[in-house]
């Protein structure tokens, strides 16, 4: 209350009074304003803040407070369903994808005890396997090794004919010694003894032979003639080609 001489007395006093302790203004500077500053607010809540701090009569006043109250409680209410929809979405997404996961593992434990599947495993030429995916390797080596795919060389004969074609291969031939003449190991000076190629033959013409070779023997390097056959030499390895 004011004294006689103009002063306003602060010290709380008895009812409301007593509960209004701080005579001090809000700094126009908070962190409350900061995060205001920074985020995002809508026009809405921004009227709402104007009414409560402009308008002049209190009837004004507390119907924006009612408002805001009002406003406040329909927000909630519309961003509870929103969650709860996105829950309620999620939850399913994660049960169908938990039934997917339950049935590939079923299909994973069912392919493990179908008799086509264990059946497919045993070879009655090459025995059993463990598992399939070694018996599917085993058939890639054969493949590799003596089926006729995967490697090709163009002999140009000139023999203005089509002559018959075998290939040999062979390892350590003299002269193919990383460390010349008689490093060879013990028991191979010469070359070890010639192996039969399963080939497959194309004749481009009279005077010009494919001859396809299974993938394992695929060399790099220089085709040379030495008399009625040619030679193709990669480090200790030889393959040889010889037409009649």
């Amino acid at each position: 209350m004011a004294n006689d001489n103009g002063f306003v007395d602060i010290t709380p006093q008895a009812g409301n009074g007593d509960r209004y302790r701080d005579p001090t203004h809000i700094p126009s500077d908070n962190e409350f304003s900061q995060d205001i500053k920074n985020g995002v607010v809508d026009s809405n809540s921004r009227t709402l803040a104007k009414w409560l701090r402009e308008k002049q009569w209190g009837t004004d006043t507390r119907e924006a407070l009612a408002l805001f109250v009002e406003w406040l409680s329909t927000k909630w209410h519309s961003n509870k369903e929103l969650i709860d929809s996105n829950s309620s979405r999620q939850s399913q997404v994660e049960k169908r994808q938990t039934d997917l996961e339950g049935r590939f593992t079923g299909v994973l434990s069912g392919a493990t005890k179908d008799s086509e599947v264990i059946d497919a495993r045993n070879s009655q030429t090459y025995g059993h396997f463990d598992v399939l995916d070694k018996r599917f390797e085993n058939i890639e080596v054969l493949l590799a090794k003596y089926v006729p795919q995967g490697f090709e060389v163009t002999i140009k004969h000139n023999l203005n004919r089509m002559p018959s074609v075998a290939v040999f291969s062979y390892e350590w031939a003299i002269g193919t010694a990383s460390n010349g003449l008689g490093t060879e190991p013990t028991g191979l000076f010469g070359g070890t003894n010639p192996i039969s190629v399963a080939i497959n033959v194309v004749y481009s013409d009279a005077n010009t032979v494919k001859v396809v070779l299974p993938l394992d023997y695929k060399m790099s390097g220089e085709l040379a003639q030495h008399g009625d056959s040619w030679y193709l030499i990669e480090g200790i390895k030889s393959l040889k080609f010889q037409l009649e």
